[in-house]
């Protein structure tokens, strides 16, 4: 399969990545930054680099695929956090209908079936809904929980002040996911064509 991913060399698009292209698949790998061209081409993928929001930019990287694998970058500027992932999920959902593709796996969040009441993922519930008018396209939503990964952006405050500065209740437990493992969903979802026009998992 001729395989599309955004997400550039993320904590799970780059072990994605790497499990696709051992599978024998021809992948191509979204990235903002030209910095990670020669490390994508050295997984055996395809760079393609430029904005998520730039829809004839995404119509190029996406076409001939087979399949894509999108999810927006969670840190997309400032005060307007909400409306700039929207603009993304806008471009992804743009590019996908115009570029004929048909199998789509997205990286959704545990709460994004909320309209309100979540924060940053009122964002991912938008690009959800977009995503739902969509026609002719089968379409899984990866909603995940919490990636053990995470707490890397504790490590300053645990540096400083011996501490993970965040708000986790000692009432409630959190399922922790590894990213590398969770890539074999996606790549499982990917490959998979029989499936809901429309689905949700949770893993």
């Amino acid at each position: 399969m001729k395989i599309t991913i955004s997400g550039s060399l993320g904590n799970v698009s780059k072990p994605l990545a790497k499990k696709l292209v051992a599978s024998g698949h021809e992948v191509t790998v979204i990235s903002s930054s030209s910095d990670r061209s020669e490390a994508i081409k050295a997984l055996g993928a395809k760079p393609a680099i430029g904005s998520v929001s730039d829809v004839l930019f995404l119509e190029k990287a996406f076409a001939g695929a087979d399949a894509v694998y999108v999810m927006t970058p969670p840190n997309m500027g400032g005060s307007n956090i909400l409306a700039n992932m929207t603009e993304a999920g806008n471009a992804f959902a743009k590019a996908i209908k115009n570029s004929g593709i048909k199998r789509v796996v997205m990286l959704s969040s545990i709460g994004a079936d909320l309209p309100n009441g979540t924060g940053p993922i009122a964002g991912i519930y938008n690009i959800e809904k977009i995503y739902e008018t969509l026609e002719n396209t089968s379409i899984t939503f990866l909603r995940a929980g919490f990636f053990y990964t995470n707490f890397y952006h504790d490590v300053p405050i645990i540096k400083g002040a011996g501490i993970i500065g965040a708000n986790y209740s000692a009432r409630n437990c959190s399922s922790l996911r590894a990213s590398g493992r969770y890539c074999d969903c996606r790549c499982r979802r990917i490959r998979k064509n029989r499936i809901r026009n429309k689905c949700s998992l949770y893993c």
